[in-house]
Formats: C-alpha cells, sequence, structure tokens
C-alpha cells in the first residue's frame, strides 16, 4: 500500500476508530508529507493547531454547488516556536490563518481554545492572562482582568468557565468573563491540559504520567508505557470520549474510565502539531509546514485508487458529513457530546 494511502487509514481515526482499518502496523515516514498537501510554511517550528468547530468554520451560509473546496474558507489557528534542549520552547508567535493569509495575533500567545457552539469565540493563553478573538477585526483583545502567565488552556463545552494552566503548573477554573479564577485542588502539576468531547480533563505530570479530571474524580491512564515525550492531542469530532496521545513515537487513545489502548500507528516522522476536531478536513505539522488533508477530495480523486479502495466503507459517512450545516453539525455534537 501506498505511504499516502496508509496515512488517510491514519486520519481515520478521526472517524471515531481507534485502530486501523488494515492489519498492518502504521508507520509513518516522511513519505506521508506530501508537497502537494502544504498549506503553509513558517519560520519556526509549528507545535500547536486549532480549528474551531464553530460558527467561524460551520457557519450556516447557502453555498453555490459550485463551490466544491470545501477547505478554502477554513479558519485555523496554530502557533510557532522553536524547540530548545529538553522539549521546552521559545515561543514566536499565536497566528490565524484566515482566507488564506497568515496574520500574527500574539507575540506571546501560547495555547488556545474554542467552544463547540454557534458563536466565533476562541480564547488565547499568553503570559500576559486571556485573550480572545475578535472575527470581524481579525484581532486578539484583551480578556478579563487576570495577568498570569498562562501555559495552556481548555474550554468545557456547554459551560461558562475556562480552565487554565499556569506557568506554575496549577490548574485553575476562570469564570466571570476571564475575572474570576478558582484553584482545582484536585489536580496537582500538569503540564499540558486538553478536555474531549465529554468535558473530561486529560493531562501529565513531570514523571511523565497520563492522568483524567472527571470533575470530580482524577484517575491514573493505565496500560501506558514509560516516555520521555508527552503530547495530549485534541480529539476528533466522532470520539465520543477519549482522546490520543502520542508518547515517544507511538499513538494510543485514552478513556475516561482510566483505560488505554495501543492504535498501532508508530512515527518514524513525528508531526510538531496536530488537529483533527474537523473530521473531514485535518491538519498536520512537520518541518516547519502545515499540511491540509482534505478526506473529501482525496476520496474523489481518481489519482488514488488505493485511498478509494481503503475508504469505501466510510464514503458514505464522509459525502453526509461534508454536506452538513452548521446546525446540523452543531445539533449532532450536542446529541453525541455534551452532557445535560
Amino acid at each position: 500500500m501506498k505511504p499516502i494511502a496508509l496515512f488517510v487509514a491514519f486520519i481515520l481515526v478521526g472517524l471515531g476508530s481507534a485502530a486501523p482499518t488494515s492489519d498492518e502496523k502504521i508507520i509513518v515516514t516522511k513519505d506521508f508529507f506530501i508537497q502537494e498537501f502544504v498549506k503553509y510554511t513558517a519560520q519556526h517550528d509549528i507545535v500547536n493547531i486549532l480549528v474551531p468547530v464553530n460558527n467561524l468554520n460551520f457557519e450556516d451560509v447557502e453555498k453555490d454547488d459550485s463551490d466544491d473546496d470545501s477547505s478554502s474558507n477554513m479558519c485555523l489557528f496554530f502557533i510557532e516556536a522553536d524547540t530548545l534542549e529538553g522539549e521546552k520552547k521559545e515561543y514566536k508567535g499565536l497566528y490565524v490563518f484566515k482566507d488564506e493569509v497568515a496574520t500574527k495575533l500574539l507575540d506571546n500567545g501560547r495555547d488556545f481554545a474554542a467552544p463547540a457552539d454557534e458563536s466565533k469565540t476562541v480564547y488565547f493563553a499568553a503570559t500576559d492572562g486571556l485573550y480572545i478573538y475578535n472575527a470581524e477585526k481579525n484581532k486578539a483583545e484583551k480578556y478579563g482582568t487576570i495577568t498570569d502567565s498562562i501555559i495552556s488552556i481548555a474550554k468545557a463545552n456547554g459551560t461558562d468557565f475556562l480552565y487554565i494552566l499556569t506557568e506554575d503548573y496549577v490548574l485553575y477554573k476562570v469564570t466571570g468573563d476571564g475575572t474570576k479564577k478558582e484553584k482545582v485542588n484536585n489536580v496537582v502539576g500538569a503540564q499540558q491540559i486538553v478536555v474531549d468531547f465529554a468535558n473530561n480533563l486529560y493531562y501529565y505530570t513531570t514523571d511523565k504520567k497520563v492522568y483524567v479530571y472527571t470533575g470530580e474524580t482524577v484517575k491514573q491512564i493505565e496500560g501506558l508505557p514509560s516516555a520521555t515525550y508527552i503530547n495530549i492531542l485534541k480529539p476528533p469530532f466522532f470520539m465520543d470520549s477519549g482522546l490520543p496521545v502520542v508518547l515517544d513515537y507511538k499513538a494510543y487513545v485514552v478513556y475516561e474510565n482510566g483505560t488505554s489502548e495501543f492504535s498501532d500507528f508508530e512515527f518514524v516522522a513525528r508531526p510538531t502539531a496536530y488537529s483533527m476536531e474537523a473530521t473531514i478536513v485535518q491538519y498536520y505539522a512537520y518541518n516547519k509546514k502545515i499540511y491540509e488533508y482534505n478526506l473529501l477530495t482525496i476520496i474523489l480523486s481518481e489519482l488514488l485508487d488505493e485511498i478509494q479502495k481503503l475508504l469505501e466503507d466510510e464514503k458514505d459517512n464522509i459525502q453526509a458529513l461534508s454536506s452538513k450545516k452548521g446546525s446540523d453539525f452543531r445539533a449532532s455534537f450536542k446529541q453525541q457530546h455534551i452532557k445535560t
């Protein structure tokens, strides 16, 4: 099987499958990153990507039938940094990529989060507190009164609060439009935070152990090997609960009940950033480039017969998803993911 076909099998994780679609172990090499799929080239490593699952990308707009480039107006955010010894980063800016143009929003941005709702809201974590995205002006504006140096941020869907992780590795719940913060005592020593679509918060600690905080209790994720590198990824839309985690050069899926499983994906060429949230159009960063993988375009391509065969069973689902309006997308999201 060609490398690109295997890579699309990897992307199928975004359709809710934790295991690959073939019996092969999938080894991701630099051959998976094809020049044709390059969306943007940066001056520094791209260490984080976000595609908001809200009205920035899924607004109800009647489109001309001739407009078949579903990714041409996709709005995404990314962060550039130089990676130093011990995986420490020297941040070089937080950007938005909109209408095929990259714009720096913050020099000191470190992370971002967006609710899955009918807003165009994106929150930014920075060295001097919180910011919010102004879509009309295409700029970042100060949010609230918090001035902590923040290294990670997460937004629980269907709630009025944010989680922030400060530079001294303390987790807070932020309310009052960014004016009030309350320490989350159950979570200690977190290095990175990410929430799944069931509003569980995942984090890892300095000893490279992964945990899940359900809002009430903390559980250590069992079954994971020892690792020197961990990256907790934002989950694809159709992953009901849980999310992917990269440990060294292998990908795992972890769940809210504290279990995990190896996904059979290994990396020789490991992406520096991942974005699977939107499912149909996904983005991966490697060697200072952002690569765009549009599943619908790939599946309909006459040039990639092997991919068509690989995705044949998923073709109807992919086409149905690509035709959804924003309201349909969010209704499906709420039905599957938001706790009541």
